[in-house]
């Protein structure tokens, strides 16, 4: 069986890691796996930013829209559903190149590093008990227990779910993955960065933004769930309830995607494994060296 050799397109939100990893995969016979936590659940498009059918261009892409938004979905479940994926692709007549592309570093993390996680079911009392502290004592806790975490610990969800594995005794340990990995990570200054997420932000469709966001509650969903705690949702709740106007939510959304990127770009700047380029010429070469290399 031929070895498999995926790549990883990484980088903060609103870098243009869709329309690179849609380009490279073109041109290396590929197929992309969303590495988005949010964009895996159903009906949730427009806030998530999700790729359209015209943007994939006849690419194959997969987990988009594969759950619900009230099932329950983790970084377990989604290494589950790639490694499926990757097996596939792996026994095919005519296999593709794998391109895991997205900004949920976790998720990346847990491919590209062969997590092996462990299995603790949910303990809501816990979980009810800890969501009462404030994130610098959560923090805290954690570190106690896993002074090398590392989980994103600007994420109370996170912080609270690794805090419930540590102290029932597990702990995500390591192992080489069954495929070769290059990870290429798009470059950006980061008011450039910042000017995307303003121009993004003020030229989406607002109507079906409103929508979308007017389904979710009337489906009665969960506001402070873990696929609602997206960026744009409360905020639109919130205009539309009459809480904010327009312009104060276009303001808030800015300024909630500013510091989602601000957290991605910690997250990857700590792996030095990651090749950061500013052009899709750089990427297109990294791709072609790493692809010609022998098994």
């Amino acid at each position: 069986m031929k070895q498999l050799n995926l790549v990883a397109i990484v980088g903060a939100t609103a870098s243009g890691k869709s329309a690179w990893a849609v380009k490279l995969a073109k041109k290396f016979n590929g197929v992309i796996i969303s590495a988005d936590s949010r964009q895996v659940y159903k009906g949730l498009d427009v806030a998530t930013a999700k790729v359209t059918k015209a943007e994939m261009d006849g690419v194959p892409h997969y987990l988009l829209s594969v759950v619900k938004p009230d099932e329950e979905f983790n970084v377990a479940i989604y290494q589950k559903m790639v490694e499926k994926i990757l097996d596939r692709l792996r026994r095919s007549h005519r296999p593709k190149v794998p391109f895991l592309v997205g900004g949920t570093g976790l998720y990346v993390a847990a491919i590209t590093e062969g997590y092996q996680l462990p299995t603790v079911s949910p303990d809501a009392k816990l979980r009810a008990r800890l969501a009462k502290q404030p994130l610098t004592k959560l923090i805290e806790q954690l570190r106690r227990l896993d002074p090398d975490t590392a989980v994103d610990i600007n994420n109370p969800r996170r912080v609270i779910r690794a805090i419930e594995i540590l102290q029932a005794g597990g702990r995500p340990a390591k192992t080489k993955p069954s495929f070769e990995v290059l990870k290429i990570g798009i470059q950006l200054p980061r008011e450039k960065i910042y000017h995307n997420i303003g121009h993004r932000v003020r030229t989406l469709d607002w109507d079906a933004l409103t929508r979308e966001t007017r389904r979710l509650m009337r489906a009665g969903f969960d506001f402070n769930s873990n696929p609602l705690t997206a960026i744009y949702y409360r905020p639109v709740k919130d205009f539309i309830e009459g809480r904010l106007d327009r312009d104060q939510t276009i303001a808030k959304l800015i300024r909630g995607d500013k510091n989602y990127a601000k957290r991605q770009l910690t997250w990857f700047n700590k792996d030095k494994t990651i090749h950061w380029v500013t052009t899709l010429t750089e990427a297109e070469r990294l791709v072609k060296s790493f692809l010609e290399t022998p098994d």
